[in-house]
């Protein structure tokens, strides 16, 4: 009973630290350097690999309240953001179709490369579907805003309708972004792996 209860004040506590990590690295990379990519969910990927999908929604939630309160506070209105925690759950969803088969991710660099590129290819795809219907629907498209909703209005026009525009315009974007967050997140989640075995072989030791 005492290490569920652990087990569940561990992962608790992982999805709080995780989730501001999240928030304060695309705050950071979005307003302080004005890099025009997510990068919003890198220690989401990282609990992904360690534990699952739920898991890892959870911290994109708390990633998300975080913006949201940002957003009130400082502009008092969120813009909708707290719908792209569907966007969240569809590349959770299709990553995790793909790294949840373990073995998979142990079968050598070059293996292990390129299952986790497919991954987050197809991840971003998917995403790119959803947030475009998501921005389409919700108006939150502004021709000033920045580099990302620039390239959504450059693809609009006699040739494609907008919502086709919201859609196909995040692709680079968020092919990029998907490939740098989920090789970080794995990379992390290796990390964090060597610490509680490090720390598990030395309390038996």
């Amino acid at each position: 009973m005492e290490s569920t209860t652990k087990k569940y004040l561990t992962i608790s506590l992982v999805v709080i630290v995780a989730g501001v990590l999240d928030f304060a690295t695309a705050s950071f990379f979005q307003n302080v350097l004005h890099v025009p990519l997510f990068l919003d969910m890198i220690f989401a990927m990282a609990v992904l690999f360690v534990y699952g999908p739920l898991v890892a929604l959870a911290v994109y939630v708390v990633n998300v309240v975080c913006a949201c309160l940002k957003l009130i506070i400082l502009y008092g209105k969120n813009d909708y953001i707290y719908l792209f925690t569907l966007s969240a759950f569809t590349i959770i969803l299709v990553t995790w179709f793909f790294v949840r088969k373990k073995e998979n991710l142990t079968k050598g660099v070059n293996f292990t490369f390129l299952y986790i590129l497919t991954a987050a290819v197809c991840a971003a795809l998917a995403c790119a579907v959803v947030s475009g219907i998501i921005s389409y629907f919700t108006f939150t498209l502004n021709v000033e805003a920045g580099p990302f909703d620039k390239i959504i209005f450059a693809f609009s026009g006699d040739q494609m309708s907008v919502l086709a525009s919201c859609i196909i315009g995040r692709i680079p974007i968020t092919v990029l972004d998907r490939c740098i967050t989920t090789f970080a997140g794995f990379g992390i989640s290796i990390a964090y792996k060597n610490i509680l075995n490090s720390r598990i072989g030395g309390g038996r030791g």
